[in-house]
């Protein structure tokens, strides 16, 4: 473990970096999920958009990347599409970094706004495309879009389709994250029915990831009693197994996240 005095910011880390997560918005959501994986963080998150901690984010791509990171990931304890100009701001931080590039640069979604406001989609994703980012991972629970809403919350879910038109329209890539569980995706016929529609609807990439509890474990009561099956076939057929991939490298210490209060760490759940 080091501090970056200058920042205030405490690193723990053991190997070389390759991946750098940060937080960013004002954890304002468009959803209700019951399993929101960022609501113990957005008491820390900023009240207004465009109020970014500069200087913080600026060093620690700097520091993260003289250590190894390149590929750079916008995450929220809120949906980060609520915050357009923060959002901005850290990109643009990002991309005018003398001498470094993040690449590929991604951005996490519920994808509600993006199929719901064309004007938005219009205005932002094409600028945010010009400042680097590349792909948005659309979180799915469903590809039935009721039943969609309903995990999230909401009283509808915009077609899939528009999500990803919208997104593809703007010269970017879409990766569908699908969540696997007992009130999500919880069947092997589910799960190959969600990954041909997507396929079929032009997602570029399909990952699967299995609830998780408050201390970012796997949630053992919410597992799908067809998991094992759903992981063989997805490994069969060309779907990124998330769960242990991303943990694994945040355990091993070549991936940090920069979190609301500024702590860089690579503990989800050590707020």
């Amino acid at each position: 473990m080091y501090e970056v005095k200058s920042v205030g910011i405490e690193v723990h880390a053991r190997d070389a970096l390759s991946s750098l997560a940060l937080f960013v918005g004002t954890g304002a959501c468009n959803a209700r999920c019951s399993h929101c994986a960022g609501l113990i963080h957005r008491r820390y998150a900023p009240r207004r958009d465009g109020e970014v901690e500069e200087d913080i984010v600026r060093e620690t791509l700097a520091s993260c990347y003289a250590r190894g990171a390149r590929s750079l990931s916008l995450s929220s304890s809120g949906e980060p599409t609520l915050s357009p100009i923060s959002v901005t701001k850290v990109l643009g931080i990002a991309h005018n970094l003398a001498g470094m590039a993040y690449s590929p640069i991604n951005l996490y979604s519920n994808g509600i706004r993006i199929g719901e406001d064309k004007v938005f989609c219009e205005q932002y994703l094409p600028r945010w495309r010009g400042l680097g980012l590349s792909t948005i991972y659309v979180t799915v629970h469903d590809t039935d879009e009721r039943r969609n809403a309903e995990v999230y919350g909401v009283r509808s879910y915009p077609p899939f389709a528009d999500v990803i038109g919208r997104i593809h329209d703007a010269g970017l890539t879409m990766r569908a994250n699908l969540l696997l569980g007992k009130t999500t995706i919880c069947t092997l016929d589910s799960f190959v029915a969600s990954v041909t529609r997507l396929r079929e609807i032009g997602a570029d990439s399909i990952s699967a990831w299995p609830l998780r509890d408050i201390n970012d474990r796997l949630d053992y009561d919410s597992l799908p009693e067809e998991l094992p099956q759903m992981w063989m076939w997805a490994a069969e057929n060309g779907v990124r197994l998330l769960a242990e991939e991303s943990h694994d490298m945040y355990a091993s210490g070549k991936k940090l996240t920069l979190f609301p209060d500024g702590t860089l760490s690579g503990n989800w759940c050590s707020r």
